[in-house]
């Protein structure tokens, strides 16, 4: 599909797009608790996790996820299309309840390491047939006791920890540093709120489940990142942008670094109660960011980084070389198809911001590539094949843009 965007004005009142994180972290509380969630969304991350979690006789039905009387592998194998966090949330929780399964997934995930996980495991009592996908895995974890890298990444550790969530307890000490420790605190808020005892501190994180975890019943929170995309296209087309259901689980009704941000920026950037209120400044400044914490934040960044009047440094960049790109390739080459500088030194991104120009570029099947080339699109103009790869993270992407303002044709290509 192509997408064909003309210069528009963008703005108005949307409700943010559904975290996929939470989402995945909710599907895979169904194997320890009863989940009912009324508002989910069939992206393609979220389909990878409820067929992760059917492999364990996961009874679905229209948002509803019943939990198995006894877990235990249905199948001896499973497929995960693309999506990195259900995969390596995957591998830990195979690990502990058990069993013997073939584990392959798409081109894109058979580049993505898993090195971390099986390191940690392979002294265990599990077998691995290969580091990378696709794999065979066997055995059963022989300890509640797990040690793994978190340079390669967090989601390994959420997965331990939603693992021992549903045989009673652990521990996991995480040997820094901690790559995208939001995260971790994103699996902690979901784990305490169904009743499970969490305590994480320094990088050691103690899952105790003393009495039988809550069911949860209700809806999905919007995202701060995805939603990004629809405030930096408002912020670059002189427009006023209101994005509420953004509060997030139990105490954490707090925005996410990227407000800020912006409004460091140059932006109006406020939130408040669910809501973030953004309007465009007429100048924009660069920053100096560390994305090492949270490096899907770049893609986020770089749209009002492009038109800024200094430039713009995100420090930590390496590991946006692992997502469903090369990120790091990805975001200097789309810029520079819009006629703006951008390179990479001494693991930092630099962005040179100047006036975007008319750009005709191609998703390389990663979704916040496609979003990022949207919110510079909608100021100078563009044209995107591949734009179908929205569906991993926001099937709505671009209708919601067109329900802002934004002037979007989609082509279907045959």
């Amino acid at each position: 599909m192509k997408a064909i965007i003309e210069k528009s004005r963008v703005y108005g009142r949307i409700s943010a797009p559904q975290s996929k994180s939470y989402a995945i972290r909710l599907i895979f509380s169904s194997l320890f608790t009863e989940v009912s969630l009324s508002n989910l969304l069939l992206s393609e991350d979220v389909v990878d996790a409820i067929n992760a979690v059917s492999i364990f006789g996961v009874k679905i039905s229209e948002g509803r996820f019943e939990k198995p009387e006894k877990i235990a592998l249905h199948s001896d194998k499973v497929y995960v299309k693309a999506s990195a966090t259900v995969l390596r949330m995957l591998i830990p929780i195979i690990a502990v309840v058990g069993g013997r399964i073939f584990i392959d997934g798409g081109e894109s995930l058979r580049r993505r390491p898993v090195k971390a996980v099986v390191e940690a495991l392979k002294d265990k009592g599990i077998r691995f047939s290969s580091d990378s996908l696709p794999m065979v895995i066997d055995g059963k974890l022989n300890d509640n006791y797990i040690e793994i890298s978190g340079a390669e990444s967090s989601q390994y550790v959420s997965g331990f920890m939603i693992a021992f969530a549903i045989v009673g307890g652990g521990t996991i000490k995480i040997k820094p540093p901690i790559a995208s420790q939001s995260y971790i605190e994103m699996t902690a808020d979901v784990l305490k709120t169904l009743g499970v005892d969490v305590k994480f501190c320094g990088n050691r994180v103690d899952i105790d489940v003393n009495e039988r975890p809550r069911a949860y019943s209700g809806s999905i929170p919007g995202d701060f990142l995805l939603s990004s995309f629809y405030v930096a296209s408002a912020l670059l087309t002189d427009g006023f942008i209101e994005v509420y259901n953004l509060r997030g689980f139990g105490n954490r009704d707090k925005p996410h670094k990227i407000v800020d941000i912006y409004r460091y920026m140059g932006a109006y950037s406020v939130y408040s109660n669910g809501v973030w209120i953004a309007k465009a400044s007429d100048i924009y400044r660069g920053v100096s960011v560390n994305v090492f914490d949270d490096p899907d934040m770049a893609m986020s960044i770089a749209p009002l980084a492009s038109v800024a009047k200094s430039t713009t440094i995100l420090s930590d960049v390496a590991n946006l070389r692992l997502k469903e790109s090369d990120r790091i390739e990805a975001i200097i080459s789309t810029l520079k198809s819009f006629g703006i500088e951008a390179y990479v030194h001494n693991n930092s991104l630099y962005i040179v911001g100047g006036e975007p120009f008319s750009a005709v570029s191609r998703c390389p099947n990663d979704h916040r590539v496609a979003m990022m080339f949207a919110s510079i699109a909608v100021k100078s103009g563009g044209i995107l094949d591949n734009a179908e790869c929205v569906n991993k993270s926001n099937p709505l992407f671009w209708s919601d843009m067109k329900f802002l303002g934004a002037k979007i044709s989609l082509v279907i290509e045959v």
